[in-house]
């Protein structure tokens, strides 16, 4: 048995099934415009095309191709990279091909295998909704659009969305599936992109295509399980810390050694800023806070920065460097640091206002939403 490594492929790529029963498979060919040219029947290594075998196409641009038996994979058929078709090739049954040379993926006409068939009548219908869609993003790009041109792009995109959604539902364990799945969100698709992958393991496991795709998919599963679970402890903590609750006390290290408590500040608008000296973002935005600072500190406005930091000599550096002049504390724990902890922060900078008698404010506030909320409590 034959495998294939790895294999890309634009959306104008077409993909054919092909085989005859027993120990081999055939291909019959016909290129209009191919005599005498030599046809490759490729499989990629390391993303190259590798040679399997190819026939010189005769005085009326036909030929056979007779291989051995190969599992459902993709591979292709080729003058040269510039006129190719990708094909599924399996041994259930022989396909016949006939296109045009020149533009290979535009004419192709498949018969004999029922992969083949649905793969082509998919390709042919997408392109044809993307091709209208595309000229609509022209005219709407040079500004010489139609009235009804954004209610037609929006209809072509339903049908291109309902197409692929129907060739993922209805054809399991066909490689249609996997050529109609990527030309939806996965973020919003996640369940047909599963399907996919279940339903392919059957018919493809053995394909380094489907083990890539597969891969991928468990790691967006992954990735939206955990992201799932971070959303439930944030509306957790949402729920534990409310807009109007209290927020909760801590205390920390000073830069000389000494201890302040966030009760401390009782009386003053304060902004306690968890941030850190490795935090690109954090420091880029350190001007703004300086800036909402500055203008707003006379008024009773004071910021608690709270360092995620772990290295005393950076944190203090940090602070000197942008000329944070506010009160400052931390615990150098890291992404452990026991107020971060307290109060749910996953990202920095993050940025909770509590008012004069200690209620939580408002929380996120960073650029011209922090100043606009000041502005609000403490006047322009």
């Amino acid at each position: 048995m034959m495998h294939t490594k790895t294999i890309l492929w634009s959306l104008g790529t077409l993909l054919l099934a092909a085989c005859s029963g027993g120990d081999q498979a055939m291909l019959d060919v016909h290129v209009d415009g191919g005599a005498g040219r030599t046809l490759y029947l490729d499989r990629y290594e390391n993303n190259r095309p590798v040679h399997l075998d190819s026939v010189t196409l005769d005085a009326q641009g036909k030929g056979s191709l007779s291989i051995a038996s190969l599992p459902l994979d993709f591979y292709r058929v080729a003058f040269d990279d510039q006129d190719q078709l990708v094909l599924a090739l399996d041994s259930t049954s022989s396909v016949s091909v006939q296109a045009t040379m020149g533009d290979m993926p535009a004419t192709a006409q498949a018969s004999g295998n029922t992969h083949s068939e649905l793969l082509l009548d998919f390709v042919r219908r997408s392109d044809a909704l993307q091709q209208e869609a595309q000229g609509i993003r022209e005219r709407l790009a040079n500004g010489d659009q139609d009235p009804d041109d954004l209610d037609r792009l929006n209809a072509l995109n339903d049908q291109l969305m309902t197409l692929a959604k129907e060739a993922v539902d209805q054809n399991p364990g066909s490689p249609v599936q996997y050529y109609a799945v990527t030309r939806l969100n996965a973020q919003d698709h996640m369940d047909r992109y599963v399907k996919v992958r279940d339903d392919l393991r059957g018919t493809m496991a053995g394909s380094p295509i489907y083990q890539g795709y597969s891969n991928a998919v468990d790691r967006m599963v992954k990735q939206a399980e955990a992201l799932r679970q971070q959303q439930e402890r944030q509306q957790q903590l949402e729920q534990l810390l409310p807009i109007g609750g209290d927020a909760p006390d801590f205390a920390q290290q000073t830069p000389n050694g000494g201890t302040l408590r966030l009760s401390d500040l009782r009386g003053k608008l304060v902004l306690i800023d968890f941030w850190a000296s490795w935090c690109k973002p954090c420091r880029l935005e350190n001007p703004n806070v300086k800036r909402v600072y500055d203008r707003y500190h006379a008024k009773g406005f004071e910021i608690l920065g709270v360092s995620l930091d772990r290295n005393r000599d950076a944190w203090l550096q940090a602070i000197e460097q942008d000329g944070l002049p506010w009160k400052h504390v931390s615990d150098l724990a890291f992404w452990n640091n026991e107020a971060a902890q307290l109060y749910g922060v996953s990202s920095i900078p993050y940025t909770v206002l509590v008012d004069r008698e200690g209620k939580i404010l408002a929380k996120g506030l960073r650029g011209n939403g922090l100043e606009q909320k000041l502005a609000e409590v403490l006047g322009s």
